[in-house]
């Protein structure tokens, strides 16, 4: 969770035992609690770390995927993917500052991805500016979205196809936590950053997609893009969370004659965790506005959504009783992605379910099956 936290992070070990931060949203005046929003590199169900926080840290995350998929009666000869892998570090460099980094090769994009190259400033107890490269705060999955703590073999079609995760651009803003009264605590992001380029359009033959515009690094046009987060925890298990990010995407000159007036494409998420009924629940929903050339708008969409939902259980933990620290736990997911609000059947449905086996917190072998 991205919720405030009441201590400062405490120091890894050799080994990789450390916890830098809480798993759930903590509850706490907000003259209490110290901001920490180093969980896209560290978490304590992600992965260990080794070094320490009040010099440098380091670590990494791995993932592998053997799968049979089975597409209109023919099958994908391209059965193992190497799903993720990355490394990340932390160097604190003062009493406010520290500098983060993290490199990923991903398969949703197909391509190695600088997630992080990031200067954080300690303002005060409950904010933090920064400056870098970071992942952006659009959506709750694009802030955490590493091995083992998913439980699915794979991201929602929320995630990859409308909001673009992992999706990390150059900018700049403040981070902060804040409380309502004792029991509702929140937290915030603000960031000014280069937001999506023209590869929305001039990069996608299917259609409009708005991943094809991620990562980038350069300002095509020269103003920047809007992201902001806000989330709400009005009890120590649930979050609901709203973000957005508008800004331009198309270049207006080219060797210095206008081509086009400026096009904006804007980004809405919400998302939101609870547990009732003895179940995790997770759902997330985006929607998706790109104002496109006239001469273009008959081959491409300028309104797109999706929306999922997912459950999981724990069924049981440990296996067995001198089996410490293994779970096994069970989850199903239904979504759905509309590329285009104008045409019937531009749109993908899946139902998917995931059966989960952990020999130790720090890692995971799944097996799930999906329909689509």
């Amino acid at each position: 969770s991205r919720g405030p936290r009441l201590d400062p992070p405490t120091t890894g070990t050799g080994s990789g035992s450390g916890t830098p931060r809480s798993t759930s949203p903590t509850h706490t005046e907000p003259s209490t609690v110290l901001v920490v929003q180093d969980e896209h590199a560290f978490s304590s169900e992600a992965a260990p770390y080794h070094g320490s926080l009040e010099s440098i840290a380091w670590g990494g995350h791995g993932e592998l995927r053997f799968g049979y998929d089975l597409t209109a009666g023919v099958s994908d000869p391209s059965w193992f993917h190497v799903g993720r892998a990355n490394g990340f570090f932390l160097a604190k460099l003062g009493s406010r500052l520290r500098l983060g980094g993290q490199a990923s090769y991903d398969r949703t994009p197909d391509d190695f991805t600088l997630e992080r190259a990031e200067l954080i400033a300690r303002l005060g107890r409950t904010r933090e500016a920064h400056a870098g490269i970071f992942l952006v705060p659009l959506g709750r999955t694009n802030l955490d979205h590493d091995a083992p703590q998913y439980e699915f073999g794979e991201r929602s079609l929320v995630a990859t196809e409308i909001l673009g995760v992992p999706n990390a651009e150059l900018g700049a803003g403040l981070r902060g936590a804040g409380s309502w009264s004792r029991d509702v605590p929140f937290t915030y992001e603000v960031d000014l950053v280069t937001g999506f380029d023209d590869g929305i359009v001039m990069d996608a033959a299917g259609g409009t997609r708005v991943p094809a515009g991620r990562n980038n690094y350069g300002d095509q046009n020269g103003l920047p893009a809007l992201s902001a987060r806000f989330a709400i925890q009005p009890s120590v298990d649930t979050e609901l969370g709203l973000s957005a990010q508008s800004g331009p995407y198309n270049q207006t000159k080219v060797g210095g004659v206008t081509v086009d007036h400026t096009r904006f494409v804007h980004v809405v998420a919400a998302d939101w965790v609870t547990h009732a009924v003895g179940m995790s629940w997770a759902a997330e929903a985006a929607g998706a506005l790109v104002d496109v050339p006239p001469s273009l708008e008959a081959l491409y969409a300028q309104r797109q959504w999706g929306a999922s939902v997912e459950a999981t259980r724990s069924l049981r933990a440990p296996l067995f009783r001198t089996w410490r620290g293994t779970s096994l736990s069970t989850g199903l997911r239904a979504e759905k992605v509309d590329f285009d609000t104008r045409i019937p059947g531009d749109s993908r449905t899946r139902l998917g379910a995931s059966l989960n086996l952990r020999p130790q917190p720090f890692a995971i072998v799944r097996f799930g099956w999906y329909y689509e």
